[in-house]
């Protein structure tokens, strides 16, 4: 590599010392010894590189940001299995407004993702201007409402994970179905029910195995007939409101019930 170097002295104190080197990286070293007029040649020059793979990026951990700047210190980052919201002190996201209760709302981690669940609140929890009433499996950018339909945070996860529409999943601990990313608002016999076929996900189930499922009994065609239709019917029409549109749960004629996580092409 060549290499020159040249000294000089300015008219007014200090000294100046360059070096260039002609190198693929194009580095310039540069130094000023400011030591009265003295040199240091035993003083080795300050060398600046810039490194493209040194630069700051993002950190994938989901965090609640405050669209109210009145709620310090404006992010959280959701790196606990829960974390909870609330006007009281001892919260981890801390509210404080009246409106809100001390404990209001909780955030659950499954997996990768977060459940908003609210936490028998007495002015309810809002997730993009509506009131929750089952846990809320949270998406990038909801917008949470505390006590009132207004926004007052938003959720971000800046690595989301993608999830089919149509995709049926059970939470085992919560004992919450979910379709997509929304979770499915079930009546008690619907629950047993869907929990029944669930289990049995891709075979074929018979009407007196789901009568049973339901209401604990063998199954009476002459009494319960009717009634288990109208179960089927209307467990049915969630799947199928959910799903938009999407038939999950498919009859076999004469056979019995089969339920898809995903519906087929």
């Amino acid at each position: 590599m060549l290499l020159k170097e040249r000294t000089y002295k300015p008219k007014r104190a200090g000294m100046w010392r360059y070096a260039r080197a002609a190198s693929p990286c194009g580095v310039r070293n540069l130094e000023r010894d400011r030591s009265f007029g003295r040199s240091s040649p035993g003083r080795q020059p300050m060398v600046v590189r810039y490194n493209r793979h040194m630069e700051d990026k993002p950190i994938s951990i989901a965090r609640l940001v405050a669209l109210d700047d009145a709620l310090t210190p404006g992010e959280w980052l959701l790196v606990a299995a829960e974390q909870t919201i609330g006007r009281a002190p001892t919260c981890d996201i801390v509210v404080p407004r009246q409106t809100v209760s001390r404990l209001h709302a909780r955030i659950v981690r499954e997996g990768p993702r977060h459940l908003l669940l609210d936490a028998s609140s007495a002015n309810g929890t809002f997730v993009n201007g509506r009131q929750l009433s089952s846990p809320h499996l949270l998406s990038n950018r909801d917008t949470i409402g505390l006590g009132t339909a207004g926004d007052l945070l938003r959720f971000v996860d800046p690595d989301p994970t993608v999830v089919p529409t149509s995709r049926l999943r059970f939470d085992e601990r919560t004992q919450i179905f979910s379709l997509g990313s929304q979770p499915l608002e079930l009546t008690p016999g619907q629950h047993k029910l869907l929990i029944y076929l669930y289990r049995h996900l891709g075979e074929l189930c018979t009407r007196e195995g789901c009568a049973e499922a339901i209401w604990g009994r063998d199954y009476d065609p002459g009494l319960d007939a009717e009634a288990l239709d109208r179960a089927l019917s209307n467990l049915r029409g969630v799947l199928r409101r959910a799903g938009q549109g999407d038939e999950l749960l498919q009859t076999r004629r004469g056979l019995g019930y089969i339920l898809l996580a995903q519906a087929q092409p």
